[in-house]
């Protein structure tokens, strides 16, 4: 399904487009009228979401003309602007329904099921086509007995034939119903996907020839026996999305990652308010900067409801309503208006700082090792709970085994249904603590007790680990060393371990991955495999536009392919090592070469790593996160030796 989104708020927008993509719903934004009506007069849209204040062809008179031009896809209006006037001008304008920022995600979704399914009949929960069958609630595909393992697009691509049985489709029209504009790729996409959901439809016992390919034409499904071939109608319920507390939660980590690309333009609007209240007081008010705030108090409200921040979005609406006054503002309504804007100003700061808090808390906790000093171990405890860390005390291996058990589930968890910040509602402990501290001898360790620490830390993500000992001798820096990546400190104090311990905390952020491939499928298989455990993933097919992205992402990790057209991925490695910025960013060639000479070339080329493409994706995995957790290790106690320096 192909929705269009016309919004003007960037930050609304982002947000809005994340949800939906992540429904499988092909999105496309534009930030104006003018440009919305472009993208619907040449692409086909099954739904159109529509802001009303907007530049250029605000939304009624958008909608007004999508009637008169005879278009009948549905159109959802959301907007900030609250009044029965609005909503019914809306509805006569020709619009299917209307929600009012700040809105619920589960809702805004309900609601574009609700006017999809008025275009598609029956409903649908399940399709079939012989031994194939595809869940539209949970995703899940099955051929027979076999659970099929599929890419978002494959499975887009199965929907789309299995929805259709009999219809033939170009790779154009393919594009047209499952890329967004800004997306699309070219149609030798489209073939390279379907070779992959052709292959793993074989490899599970499926005909070669399930997908037909009609030449000159496109793609069908082969034709089935009518007996086996069926649509099953039902009501489309049960489905995880329908759920609010699940879908809540879901949205969490797209919510966090998005946090900081929008939140310069909530303080920018913020302060072009502040100013406006101070020339208010110096009696120097402007019409233009009067007009000015009430856009961005009015853009406060969606923006900050959007990310759930309600209290901050009430108190937006509350200074546009003082400011859209008429009349000369009362000293009344100016002492109102000073104090709200102060709040409004308390709450954006505070929850910037809860935000920053959820994304810490979605990193794995800080496993701090004290070897053999019972003293620093109680100092360091107070002094971490003394800065408002969740501290768990482990005393022996089991309790050590409970938080591995803690971050199991946390990260089914996560991968399933990632919750979003909730900054105005009472803080809540997540089932991880920011730091654990173990009390051990390393010298007394004995080799099974070593490898049972050594799987508990190097599990995935592996946990990062900071020892301090006041045995600096070989024997206990080897075995500290088969315990895996980690910081080793000699007989710290408590302030030195402290300072430590905050400062790796700090970068244990969600870490960025670029990945570079020419092969789309490639980059969407890593899509599926890293978001899940916490990773933002940002992808580049183009290896033109490498240096462009490396610049704009400022990734933590870089994963490039070999052999790609324009610049090999050894040239583009070199290229970094040349960069003094770059010099110290780990670089992982995943490639399908697996002969030693190409290996020797790609560290030789200053790579830290190559895995092959045909390896499990635990190693890859494995080893990522291990060159990750180097890396960040490696800065903390960089800054803590520079700062020792100069101090």
């Amino acid at each position: 399904m192909r929705i269009l989104l016309v919004e003007d708020d960037e930050s609304v927008a982002k947000a809005l487009q994340k949800v939906l993509t992540d429904e499988n719903y092909a999105v496309d934004v534009a930030n104006d009228g003018q440009t919305g009506w472009h993208l619907v007069s040449t692409f086909g849209y099954d739904l159109v979401v529509l802001d009303i204040v907007l530049p250029e062809l605000d939304g009624l008179q958008f909608c007004r003309r999508l009637r008169e031009r005879s278009y009948t896809m549905p159109v959802l209006l959301v907007t900030a602007l609250d009044s029965s006037t609005k909503k019914i001008a809306g509805l006569n304008a020709g619009a299917d329904d209307y929600l009012i920022k700040p809105l619920e995600f589960e809702e805004l979704l309900a609601r574009v099921r609700v006017l999809l399914r008025r275009v598609q009949t029956p409903v649908l929960s399940t399709l079939e086509w012989g031994k194939l069958r595809l869940d539209l609630n949970s995703r899940d595909v099955n051929y027979g007995e076999t659970t099929l393992q599929l890419t978002p697009k494959e499975y887009g691509l199965l929907e789309l034939f299995m929805r259709n049985p009999s219809q033939v489709f170009s790779r154009g029209a393919i594009l047209d119903n499952l890329w967004s504009c800004s997306d699309a790729p070219g149609e030798d996409t489209v073939t390279s996907h379907v070779k992959g959901l052709r292959r793993k439809l074989t490899e599970v016992g499926a005909p070669g020839d399930l997908i037909k390919t009609v030449y000159g034409v496109g793609y069908r499904l082969k034709s089935a026996d009518i007996s086996e071939a069926t649509v099953q109608p039902a009501l489309d319920t049960g489905s995880s999305s329908n759920n609010p507390v699940m879908y809540y939660q879901k949205t969490r980590a797209a919510l966090v990652t998005l946090w900081p690309t929008v939140k310069p333009q909530q303080m920018e609007r913020l302060e072009l308010i502040k100013q406006t209240t101070q020339a208010l007081q110096n009696n120097c008010l402007t019409h233009d900067l009067q007009q000015a705030s009430v856009r961005a108090a009015h853009s406060l409200t969606g923006a900050l409801g959007i990310f759930g921040l309600r209290s901050g979005s009430d108190l937006a609406r509350a200074i546009e309503t003082i400011l859209r006054q008429d009349t000369l503002i009362n000293p009344y309504d100016q002492q109102q208006l000073t104090e709200l804007v102060n709040s409004l100003e308390e709450q954006l700061i505070q929850t910037c700082d809860q935000i920053e808090q959820s994304k810490t808390r979605l990193a794995a906790p800080l496993l701090v090792l004290i070897d053999n000093n019972p003293d620093l171990f109680h100092q360091l405890v107070k002094a971490l709970q003394a800065k408002r860390l969740y501290v768990q005390v482990a005393l022996s291996e089991s309790a050590l085994e409970t938080v591995r058990q803690a971050l199991k589930v946390t990260q089914h968890n996560e991968a399933q249904t990632d919750s979003p910040p909730a900054p105005d509602t009472a803080e809540c402990k997540d089932d991880l603590p920011d730091v654990v501290l173990f009390n051990v001898c390393l010298a007394t360790l004995d080799q099974g007790a070593l490898e049972r620490l050594s799987n508990l830390i190097n599990q995935l993500p592996p946990l990062p680990v900071l020892i301090g000992s006041v045995d600096g001798s070989l024997a206990s820096r080897v075995k500290a060393a088969q315990l895996g990546s980690h910081s080793f400190l000699h007989s710290p104090d408590v302030s030195t371990m402290l300072k430590s311990v905050l400062e790796v905390r700090s970068h244990l952020q969600q870490p960025t991955v670029l990945a570079v491939d020419d092969d789309p499928q490639v980059l969407e298989a890593l899509r599926a495999l890293l978001e899940p455990k916490g990773l933002r993933l940002v992808t580049l097919s183009q290896p033109l536009d490498f240096w462009a992205t490396l610049q704009t992402t400022s990734p933590d990790l870089l994963l490039l392919d070999m052999e790609m057209p324009d610049f090999t991925g050894m040239e583009l490695c070199q290229a970094v090592r040349q960069a003094p910025i770059w010099n110290q960013l780990p670089i992982i060639f995943f490639t399908a070469r697996s002969d030693a000479d190409s290996k020797a070339a790609a560290l030789r080329a200053g790579a830290n790593d190559l895995v092959e493409k045909s390896s499990a994706d635990s190693d890859l995995l494995s080893r990522l996160c291990n060159q990750l957790r180097r890396s960040q290790l490696q800065q903390a106690m960089a800054t803590l030796t520079e700062q020792s320096v100069f101090n």
